[in-house]
């Protein structure tokens, strides 16, 4: 059982990468409570160029990839669900994390997927959830109602991924967090044990 933690931006400067820093740093103890295997990603790790292909990846199943192409298409047919860090650009999410989705054709239909806003203030980044969902929605991801938002990341996480000193944040944080992911693989686990099939008969006349 894989579950992809995707870091939905690639600046350097992220806020995110502090949040990212953080999970990672438990990812022992997350995969020994919740009994799954959670594979931490870095969008900027695979170096995707602006999507180019002459047709939709849902119409090409003869698709020819360069390397880091089909290892961002592979690692994510592998996984059983997902969590998305994402923050909030303008009210929407990043069109890196657009761009990574678009390079996707069936490989998460019917996986569940988290969502996971985070911001600089007490917003928590809540516009980007609903401009994600009519993307994640045409891919097939289930996604999951109700995202996580992580809000002033900047004054609870230091750039090493722990928790400043005193940070105000920290308590709230630490519980939605470990729900999350809880979450995230309680659904994980369902949906692949208990997959979606649709016996076309039962609606014959």
């Amino acid at each position: 059982m894989i579950i992809n933690v995707i870091l939905g931006s690639t600046r350097d400067e992220s806020l995110g990468r502090r949040l990212f820093k953080y999970l990672l740093g438990r990812q022992d103890e997350f995969e020994k409570v919740n009994d799954v295997k959670f594979n931490f990603i870095s969008l900027s790790d695979y170096n995707l160029p602006f999507f180019y292909e002459s047709m939709a990846p849902m119409d090409n199943p003869n698709r020819v990839l360069k390397p880091n192409e089909q290892r961002w298409v592979d690692d994510m047919r592998k996984a059983d669900g997902y969590i998305f860090l994402v923050p909030e650009y303008n009210h929407s999410f990043p069109a890196v994390l657009k761009n990574a989705l678009d390079f996707l054709a069936f490989e998460a239909k019917g996986k569940p997927a988290k969502i996971i806003t985070y911001s600089n203030n007490s917003r928590g980044g809540q516009f980007s959830y609903p401009a994600l969902l009519p993307t994640l929605g045409q891919l097939g991801f289930f996604t999951l109602p109700k995202p996580t938002s992580v809000r002033n990341v900047d004054k609870n996480f230091g750039v090493d991924g722990n928790f400043v000193k005193d940070a105000p944040g920290m308590h709230g944080d630490i519980k939605k967090l470990n729900r999350a992911f809880a979450e995230s693989a309680f659904y994980s686990k369902l949906f692949k044990e208990h997959p979606f099939k649709c016996d076309a008969s039962i609606y014959d006349k």
